[in-house]
Parts: C-alpha cells; sequence; structure tokens
C-alpha cells in the first residue's frame, strides 16, 4: 500500500531521448536536443493547475479544445501560457540535453538497470532531474512540515516510453541506495521522498498539471534548438521566477544542462543563450 503524499511533481518532455542517430550528425536521426520539464506543487493544491489551464486559454483565446500544447501555440501565446505559469504558485525544474556528444553511447549495465534498452538514457535524465526535485522537496517539507513528505510523480503517458520501466527503474534504484551499490552514488533520488508505488502516467490532455511540465519543456526545447525556424528564447526565460535556485542561483538546480562537461557541448553562440540567462558559463 502506497504511503499519502504531500506533492504532487509533473514530468513532461521535449524532442526524443533517441542517441543512436542524432541530428544534425546523422541526415536522419533523433532530435538534437532532449528535455524534460517538470512542475511542483503541494498536493493541497491539486486543482491549482486546472484554473490555471482555464485562466490561460481565456487569455489565448483558445476554447476549441479543453488542453493546451505548447507545439500548437503561436508565438505571442507561448511567451502569455509562460508568463502566466510564472504567476502560480509552483517549482519548475528542467533537465535539457545536447545529444551530440551521447550519439552511439551505449552503457551496458544501465540498459540491464533499466529493463528496456530504449529506454535507459531517459531514465538516466529522469534519474538526474529527480534528484534535483527531491532535493528541493525534502528541504521544503522539512520547513512546511518538520519531516521529510511524499511526493506523487505524474508522468505524460507519450512518446512510446515504457513508464512501467520508470517504475521498475525507481525501485531497483532505491534497493542499489540502500545496499550501497548505487552508480554516481554522490548524489541520488531522495527516497524519503519518492516511493515507486506514488508513479503514475496518465494522458497528457486529461491532466493540466502534465499541460504545464509540456509548457516547461517545451519552452527550454525551443529555446536551445538555435537552429529551428521557431526558435525563441522568450518563453523560458519569462519563467525565471518560478524555477528552482538555492540563493539566486540555477545552475544544476532548477536548470540541469547535459553532458556534465559543458565544455565538451558543441554549442553555437545563439544555443547557449538560455543557459547564461540562467547562470551558465559556457
Amino acid at each position: 500500500m502506497s504511503e499519502p503524499f504531500s506533492f504532487i511533481a509533473y514530468f513532461d518532455e521535449a524532442g526524443d531521448p533517441g542517441i543512436k542517430r542524432v541530428l544534425p550528425i546523422d541526415p536522419v536521426g533523433g532530435t538534437e536536443w532532449f528535455s524534460v520539464g517538470c512542475v511542483v506543487i503541494q498536493a493541497e493544491n491539486e486543482a491549482q493547475p486546472i484554473e490555471y489551464i482555464r485562466r490561460v486559454r481565456a487569455k489565448l483565446n483558445s476554447f476549441q479544445r479543453p488542453d493546451i500544447h505548447y507545439k500548437n501555440l503561436k508565438p505571442w501565446q507561448r511567451i502569455t501560457a509562460c508568463s502566466e505559469l510564472a504567476k502560480e504558485n509552483v517549482r519548475v525544474f528542467v533537465l535539457v540535453s545536447n545529444k551530440q556528444s551521447m550519439r552511439g553511447y551505449r552503457n551496458p549495465k544501465a540498459e540491464a538497470l533499466s529493463q528496456h534498452p530504449n529506454d535507459y538514457f531517459y531514465n538516466y535524465c529522469i534519474r538526474i532531474l529527480l534528484e534535483r526535485v527531491t532535493e528541493y522537496l525534502h528541504i521544503k517539507s522539512l520547513k512546511t512540515f518538520g519531516e521529510p513528505r511524499k511526493a506523487q510523480l505524474v508522468f505524460s503517458k507519450r512518446g512510446g516510453h515504457s513508464y512501467r520501466h520508470v517504475e521498475t527503474y525507481a525501485k531497483l534504484l532505491e534497493i542499489q541506495k540502500r545496499n550501497g551499490r548505487l552508480y554516481q552514488s554522490f548524489s541520488a533520488p531522495d527516497f524519503s521522498i519518492i516511493d515507486p508505488q506514488l508513479i503514475q502516467a496518465i494522458q497528457h490532455e486529461q491532466n493540466a498539471g502534465l499541460q504545464m511540465a509540456d509548457i516547461v519543456a517545451s519552452a527550454f526545447y525551443q529555446a536551445a534548438h538555435a537552429r529551428a525556424a521557431n526558435w525563441d528564447t522568450r518563453p523560458a526565460k519569462a519563467l525565471k521566477p518560478r524555477v528552482a535556485s538555492v540563493e539566486n542561483k540555477h545552475v544544476n538546480k532548477g536548470v540541469q544542462l547535459l553532458p556534465w562537461s559543458t565544455w565538451k557541448n558543441p554549442l553555437t553562440e545563439e544555443q547557449k543563450q538560455i543557459f547564461r540567462f540562467y547562470g551558465y558559463r559556457i
């Protein structure tokens, strides 16, 4: 039986996690960028995302369908959606990976741990983001409740991933951490916050919190993808008031850029703009 939870963390992605072939190195391949966005709320505010979506739809004059999907919005609508999200009582996290340096990379141990060879890079990105989110929630729990409290993790059910394997992966990470066998054990998700049984996968259009997470992931994807005709950093910059930080530092807290050695990133000056805005020295 799963424990009660005091927080909800919504996750969605933009781009794809494929690394066998990667654009622009290969003429046909996975997207150059992959991003995962997360929006955290307190469980008692579960209705808040619904009110946000209703308010934003009215501002966008979007009444043909009940949900919001970032990729379907016009440029001014994207800025509005992000500016309104920045007013909400939420905390925002994002992981953004440039996959060129990961092209063709394989890690048999990680593939075995993921239980699914096509999902291991995705799961690794989720692990890193969970480290950031649970670090924040542990501190938030102690301040608010005087003890660590659990978070429900809600993933957007699209993109062809096996979300059952996300739950399995989380369970295996917990076992490895408990037994002292966790790879890169200097940093790990905080399992006083995570319960693998509190993981759900829901269709994007059926959950307003997931639509918030889509806005975060997609805004940063658009800001990083400077090779695209619709490149725009303004929506991602508009989110700054709600992006997690420690002493006003967002690097490796609310904004995580991969790979870790940023000098290995073959980024153009335009691609670097959004990361410099959030404090990266690249």
